[in-house]
């Protein structure tokens, strides 16, 4: 294996090696990686043969590797082919993951990442002194029937379907932000102190419509608007990214508008999985899991040359993270 930083334009057609990947997500997309401002990528070489990169979510000073699963849910290594064989797949994915710990080590002090959930063998990243941290979402299977989606909700979530039935609750794609707000989806960001980025989150929703990667879906009547989700997709899985709901309104529209974005998924962009994009809040835990949500596992891994102590000592403390 051989490793190399260049920039993201090094790649040719590398939205289309990303649908053909095999763990590549919407948030490689070269679009995306443009709006982050994200530069420089690492190529991963096998005999020549670029066969994946990495994104390099960098801080100000390009210093360290900051990419965080609260604006970018999956930032690690995409991988373009396997070999056919699964032993040898294992093989392949461990060579990946140690080339990428000794090659970040030696240029980065510090750095944090997330894998994707079909990365489950991260072995050689703890075997290199990569501190992981396990994380959870939760998604379902959108090659179900309707139906047989529906039947897996809570009996609240379906009362709230019946509900916004009787309300006359409107499903409504939302493809010129008319009803849609980006200021009230980051409103949780004033509540923990962070910058507003409704400005971000404003040009990140236009490049996913104009790429037909994403869209708002809102929950209305008329001229009221009850809740909004804007969800990004790749070719394999959908992500539940920005929302927000009235609490004025006890009209259903929550599990209303949910059950209606899964069936024009499954039907109208033919999408496998949808990824609640998960949380450690036990209370969104909770209501993931009241729409017939599994479980699937995911690892954050962490490296700090001077302070890695200090950072395994401080890698499971969540409180109100």
């Amino acid at each position: 294996m051989k490793l190399e930083i260049d920039s993201v334009n090094s790649i040719e057609n590398l939205d289309e090696k990303i649908d053909r990947s095999f763990n590549g997500t919407c948030f490689a997309y070269s679009w995306f990686l443009k709006l982050k401002g994200v530069k420089k990528i690492i190529k991963i070489f096998n005999k020549d043969k670029i066969i994946g990169f990495m994104p390099l979510f960098l801080n100000d000073s390009g210093t360290q590797i900051c990419q965080s699963t609260m604006y970018i849910p999956y930032g690690g290594p995409v991988i373009f082919d396997l070999p056919k064989e699964q032993r040898n797949q294992i093989r392949f994915i461990r060579q990946i993951e140690n080339a990428l710990s000794v090659f970040m080590k030696e240029m980065f002090n510090e750095f944090s990442f997330s894998v994707d959930d079909k990365i489950i063998d991260i072995m050689p990243f703890i075997r290199n002194g990569i501190i992981p941290e396990l994380r959870y979402t939760y998604k379902i299977d959108l090659t179900q029937k309707p139906e047989e989606i529906y039947e897996k909700f809570g009996n609240d979530r379906k009362k709230e379907i019946r509900k916004a039935e009787k309300n006359n609750v409107e499903f409504y794609l939302d493809k010129t932000l008319k009803y849609f707000s980006c200021e009230k989806c980051v409103n949780w960001e004033k509540k923990y102190n962070f910058p507003s980025s409704a400005s971000f989150v404003k040009k990140y929703i236009i490049n996913t419509i104009k790429n037909d990667r994403g869209m708002c879906f809102v929950a209305k009547n008329n001229e009221i608007t009850y809740g909004a989700v804007h969800i990004a997709w790749d070719k394999k899985c959908a992500y539940i990214l920005y929302s927000y709901f009235d609490p004025k309104y006890d009209v259903g529209a929550i599990a209303f508008l949910y059950y209606n974005i899964f069936k024009f998924l499954k039907e109208e962009k033919h999408i496998n999985f949808i990824d609640f994009e998960g949380s450690v809040y036990e209370s969104v835990e909770n209501f993931n899991i009241s729409f017939g949500a599994y479980q699937s596992r995911y690892y954050n891994l962490h490296y700090s040359k001077e302070n890695l102590l200090k950072l395994r000592n401080n890698m499971y403390n969540y409180f109100e993270k």
